[in-house]
């Protein structure tokens, strides 16, 4: 491991009850924020304080509390557990030096969730306030948390084999899963997914059935997002002024999530933009342009050790774009994968049936 390599380590947090206030602003406004909750949880604290960085500006400060507090300002939720992917980070309330040092902190987390083929859940990351530093007022120590895909993801697939396939295919399918954790070493989760698609296409014969299993395991799209797109299809009144004004769209928080969409006749093609975008622009080696495209870390990793994985995989791919679409047209949608990275193009290649239910 590189000397100046980022220190990680892994921590599993269980579900827990907070008061929380949600803001839009910077990182030099969280400890007056957090000011304000203490006043009202008050003696109802249970804890440390936690941020949660939500994209766009959107910061919420949250307390562990023993029991629900409600005001104008304060809400009460259950922040959900997961397994995180952790590190240490020293802050500075009211500095915007430190909000830019904290940027580059979960730049790198970022970065080392790609290089070790880690799978980054679509939930917001987070940072636990650990202490503060009595020699230096106003710093502190916290830990910055990355929520991990793989438990949530087994989930859903354990779900959508059990409504899909039923309890034997199910069981035999989900064989060995119980072994494997984010931290598990990447050929062993390689040879997993690669052992249950061959599972899983031997026990169901129906592709259709196949596609709709594991579409249903795949992140779930951005509300913010849906809501932003459907409220300008409904702007435009039709399907064509929206396909013209979507090839413009900046995406959600200035990074789309699709390229290049084109309509045929009863089908909506679309891409999924490259996960490494300057490395996949850049890229003249076939096997490194194909990798850099794909957001999974598995398949990423499949590609790189020249390893192969049935198709039947890309449906998760397709299930990324199922929402959306589906909240867009009011109605069930087929999605399929037309070309994938992983059967040996250069980019992931969506089709949106639009007069074909699911």
């Amino acid at each position: 491991m590189p000397k100046d390599e980022l220190t990680v380590h892994w921590k599993t947090l269980d579900d827990t009850l907070v008061a929380t206030m949600r803001f839009q602003g910077k990182y030099n406004e969280i400890g007056d924020y957090f000011t304000k909750l203490e006043d009202v949880v008050g003696p109802h604290t249970d804890g440390g304080r936690i941020v949660i960085y939500r994209g766009g500006g959107t910061i919420e400060v949250c307390l562990p509390v023993t029991a629900p507090v409600e005001s104008d300002e304060v809400k009460s939720r259950m922040l959900e557990g997961n397994q995180m992917l952790c590190t240490t980070f020293r802050g500075q309330y009211g500095s915007e030096e430190a909000g830019k040092a904290l940027g580059e902190q979960f730049g790198a987390m970022w970065r080392y969730t790609i290089d070790h083929h880690i799978g980054v859940s679509e939930a917001p990351w987070r940072e636990a306030h650990l202490g503060d530093d009595p020699e230096d007022p106003g710093a502190y120590t916290s830990e910055l948390q990355v929520p991990m895909l793989l438990p949530k993801w087994l989930e859903r697939f354990d779900d959508s084999l059990g409504q899909f396939a039923g309890e034997d295919i199910r069981r035999d399918v989900l064989a060995g899963s119980e072994n494997l954790t984010p931290a598990s070493d990447t050929d062993e989760k390689i040879a997993w997914v690669k052992g249950a698609m061959e599972r899983l296409d031997a026990a169901v014969a129906d592709e259709d059935t196949r596609r709709e299993i594991v579409c249903r395991c795949a992140h779930i799209y951005p509300a913010e997002q849906i809501e932003k797109l459907k409220s300008k299809y409904e702007e435009l009144g039709g399907l064509d002024p929206f396909m013209a004004w979507l090839k413009e769209d900046p995406g959600y928080e200035g990074a789309p999530y699709y390229r290049d969409p084109d309509r045929g006749d009863d089908v909506i093609f679309i891409d999924k933009a490259p996960q490494e975008a300057a490395k996949h622009k850049e890229a003249t080696d076939p096997i490194v342009k194909r990798a850099s495209a794909c957001h999974c870390p598995i398949i990423k990793a499949t590609i790189l050790r020249g390893k192969e994985v049935s198709s039947t995989f890309c449906n998760c791919g397709a299930g990324w774009f199922k929402p959306l679409w589906e909240a867009i047209l009011e109605r069930p949608v087929r999605i399929t994968c037309e070309e994938s990275v992983l059967q040996g193009h250069d980019r992931c290649k969506f089709a949106i049936h639009l007069n074909e239910g699911s």
